[in-house]
């Protein structure tokens, strides 16, 4: 009888999607944001070379360690379409597939849970169609692909209550690091509903043949070990631990989080107008019932209530009821909503700051296990406590009540989608494009910035022309990489040790310095379609419509002598740190290595050395902290200061000029005796001619 759940889930998906997103070759709706991310990354892993771990995606965030794992590609697909990419047609994406399938495993596990109430066929059918058309898995249609698949959640339901056992700790495995390699979301729901699973059979063990503690841990060892290795392994194969150590940290604990209404919340899908007021971060806790689940779970209480009968068995075990409870107050957090109500629950400050640093941050998500448990309790109480036509003609009132409540956020989702199926994205159309898209490898913007505007039109373009690019969206990245990346592209800049082989973009700020760093014999720059582009080696004239930014231009530039700036966030100071800085915040600039170099203006066009004046201050007490600080340039040491703690010291030399015209000259600081590290922040830079 599983045909009629598959037939149900092709239904679905279809009158949901309008089958638009099926087709492999329709990647127009997958061309903004979210979409674009998981898309893209996938479009570039299909022709990257095969490494290990075979997730690793080099082309897509050049130089970022990124794998298809951080964008959200759904790897377990992307690693099984790779190998046949030569035979597939380009474009080609398979989040469609993914999402037909969704539906349709969303249908046979509701379907199967449903028969643990030895109900009728149309019984059964019409309860899945609460799981079908569950708000909270279609309102992930509209950003997260891999966020679609809560039949994981409903895989794992099965597992914890079907009622044979045979194979559990083989299927436990399977599914556990499948949900690894689809989202880690899922995994860790999955992995929550695994553990209620162990206690129960351990329970159930316990109550037929009590163990000692030795006993129990050799009866449990194997299957830990068969899941945990199984699961690393699927891994590290997708790339997951490409990223580690803080750059699994994210923010927002306490703000992506669940309202307590938000079952009654209907935001938009209910057509009866239920909706209440939520802060800005809860919309991640949408976990709307419907109208028609809300009036389900009412009557099952009910049931419940008035139709007591004998004491049954238990169908769903408190283990798993227990993980429901705790994985509600993990979506609700200690900051509390109800409606436009919030209150914050007092925490310890370490236990605020470890939480607030959770990779898992958009904990409104973990209420779906609750949410479908809630959904199977009040069915299989129906499907058990009535009998017959009536327990039918209930159903179908139901969901018919169900349906109706749903249809305009059905409506609007089938409308969204199919009009973003229609869009054209937004291209880079000047020949230009094309003809660089030959002579360039790679292509990055200055500063590197993660999901800045446009960042999807840079980055189909980058794939178009199969060329590296750090135009990229990530859920997660090597912060203390990004920031190495982040000062080298900005030293290469002011330096003039660009990439022949690479296309610069820089952004509005950084051109003035491009003016002063670069000459105009190394590089084009010029503006086109909306961007600054610096081109290493470009001899050629200027592409049609192309804007000269080298011409003289009204604005002062912010460099002019004499200059002093105290590197606030913003100011033209931050545009002249290099190598061995934590530049990218608003905060102190503090060096983070053995070296850090900043670059001051000089004009050569006198002839006249200028004097430069650095304020420094220890950043604080440091073990390893030098005191005593030597300046290099042109790898000769050209100064040195001596550090007092909490104290600000000014570090003045003469810098020799080495061309005519303004130009950048790089000063390096270092510790004077090796082994000790900076640990110094940079609070002013002031530049005169010198005398």
């Amino acid at each position: 009888m599983l045909a009629v759940p598959v037939l149900l889930g092709l239904m679905a998906c279809i009158w949901v999607s309008g089958g638009v997103m099926l087709w492999p070759g329709q990647v127009n709706w997958l061309a903004h944001s979210d979409l674009a991310q998981s898309y893209l990354g996938w479009a570039f892993y299909r022709h990257a070379p095969w490494t290990w771990p075979l997730g690793a995606n080099p082309a897509y965030g050049a130089g970022l360690h990124s794998s298809i794992y951080y964008s959200d590609s759904i790897p377990l697909l992307a690693m099984l379409f790779k190998p046949l990419s030569a035979w597939l047609p380009e474009p080609f994406q398979y989040f469609g597939l993914w999402v037909l399938a969704c539906f349709v495993l969303q249908a046979v596990f509701a379907w199967r849970l449903l028969g643990l109430a030895q109900a009728r066929p149309l019984d059964k059918l019409l309860g899945t169609v609460f799981f079908v058309l569950a708000p909270p898995m279609l309102n992930r249609l509209g950003g997260h692909m891999a966020l679609v698949g809560h039949w994981m959640i409903l895989a794992a339901l099965w597992l914890c209550l079907r009622p044979s056992r045979r194979r559990q700790s083989t299927w436990w495995a399977v599914l556990v690091a499948t949900a690894m390699v689809v989202h880690a979301y899922l995994f860790a729901m999955v992995v929550a509903i695994w553990l209620a699973d162990v206690v129960q059979r351990q329970r159930n063990m316990q109550q037929a043949e009590p163990l000692r503690p030795s006993g129990v841990l050799r009866r449990w060892l194997p299957e830990w070990v068969l899941v945990v290795s199984t699961t690393c392994v699927v891994a590290w194969l997708a790339g997951f631990f490409m990223v580690s150590g803080h750059g699994m940290q994210a923010n927002g604990f306490g703000y992506y989080k669940m309202n307590l209404l938000a079952p009654f919340n209907g935001d938009g899908w209910s057509w009866f107008g239920l909706r209440f007021a939520e802060a800005p971060g809860e919309y991640e806790g949408f976990n709307y019932l419907g109208l028609g689940g809300m009036a389900l779970v009412a009557m099952a209480l009910l049931t419940v209530a008035w139709r007591r009968e004998p004491r049954r068995q238990r169908l769903i075990p408190s283990p798993l009821w227990i993980v429901a409870v705790l994985l509600a107050v993990l979506a609700v957090t200690c900051n509390v909503g109800f409606g436009s109500l919030q209150w914050h629950m007092p925490l310890p400050r370490r236990w605020w700051e470890k939480l607030s640093h959770l990779s898992l941050q958009s904990t409104g998500r973990m209420f779906w296990v609750t949410y479908y448990l809630i959904l199977l309790a009040a069915l299989l109480v129906l499907l058990q406590r009535w009998r017959g036509p009536v327990r039918t003609v209930l159903l179908l009132a139901l969901v018919a009540l169900q349906l109706m409540d749903l249809h305009v956020g059905l409506s609007s989702l089938r409308t969204t989608l199919l009009a973003r199926a229609r869009s054209t994205p937004v291209s880079l159309n000047s020949p230009f494009w094309n003809a660089v898209g030959e002579r360039y490898r790679t292509l990055r913007q200055l500063p590197l910035a993660l999901m800045s505007p446009g960042w999807e039109t840079l980055a189909f373009y980058a794939q178009e022309h199969r060329m590296r690019t750090d135009a990229v969206q990530l859920a997660r990245i090597d912060w203390p990489r990004f920031l190495s990346l982040y000062n080298h592209g900005k030293a290469a800049l002011l330096g003039d040790r660009l990439d022949a082989s690479t296309l610069y973009l820089l952004d509005d700020r950084e051109v003035a310095a491009a003016r002063l760093a670069v000459p105009a014999s190394a590089a084009a720059l010029f503006r086109l379609d909306g961007h600054n582009v610096l081109a290493p080696g470009w001899s050629s004239a200027l592409p049609v419509r192309a804007t000269d930014l080298r011409l003289p231009s009204s604005a002062k530039s912010p460099f002019q002598l004499p200059f002093h700036d105290d590197l606030a966030a913003g100011g033209p100071g931050r545009l002249l740190l290099g190598e061995g800085w934590n530049s990218t915040n608003a905060g102190a600039v503090s060096s983070r290595g053995d070296t850090a170099s900043v670059f001051v203006p000089v004009d050569g066009t006198s002839g006249q050395q200028v004097r430069v004046e650095l304020d420094l201050r220890s950043d604080g007490s440091h073990k390893s902290q030098a005191r005593q600080l030597d300046v290099w340039i042109d790898g000769r040491q050209a100064g040195s200061c001596t550090l007092t703690t909490a104290m600000c010291r000014t570090l003045s030399l003469d810098v020799p000029l080495t061309r005519p015209g303004p130009h950048l000259r790089e000063l390096v600081l270092r510790p004077a005796r090796s082994g000790v590290r900076l640990h110094v922040e940079l609070v002013g830079i002031r530049v005169a001619p010198a005398g």
